[in-house]
């Protein structure tokens, strides 16, 4: 029996368009990259202006601020999320302690946990919302008390970097 060469020749471009195929569906899957996730952007809290990182993808999201050494003074992650439900966070692998405050749609703070430490040994606690969240706020440990935040304020969506704070009308 005669066989034709063509069908082993083409074995291996079969394999490599399947695979590619393969790779592209897990990529979609798991959530292509956001134009906005890592960027950084300025939330004014109070009158005092905050850089947060962006948190958009489920990758991201999942990553936070893990294995970072520190959080500066005027720094937070802002975790965006696709739609209003409730959350749960904890501190695996992060090593500092910092407030965690959830936000509903209209940026209204609905629950927050304060001064979280980091977790030491497995398993570690989570810290859920008692509402459903759209947005979650990290920030350096103390700094909701600092402002005066608690569930009911309303905080300003971010702006691009190097925005200036809008005046409230005369």
């Amino acid at each position: 029996m005669i066989s034709s060469p063509q069908p082993l020749a083409l074995r291996p471009l079969t394999a490599t368009i399947l695979l590619g195929t393969m790779l592209l569906i897990a990529w979609l899957a798991w959530g292509s990259p956001s134009s906005d996730d890592g960027a950084r952007q300025v939330m004014w809290l109070g009158d005092e202006r905050f850089q947060v990182e962006l948190a958009t993808t489920p990758s991201s999201r999942q990553r936070g601020l893990m294995h970072r050494p520190s959080l500066g003074s005027n720094q937070g992650m802002l975790f965006v999320y696709p739609d209003e439900a409730p959350r749960s966070f904890w501190m695996k692998n992060v090593s500092f302690a910092i407030d965690i405050l959830y936000l509903d749609a209209d940026w209204r703070l609905v629950h927050l946990h304060e001064a979280v430490p980091p977790c030491r040994s497995d398993p570690c606690p989570g810290y859920p919302s008692h509402q459903a969240a759209h947005y979650v706020l990290e920030l350096p440990a103390g700094t909701a008390s600092r402002l005066s935040l608690e569930p009911g304020s309303r905080l300003d969506p971010p702006v691009a970097v190097g925005a200036t704070k809008k005046k409230a009308p005369d």
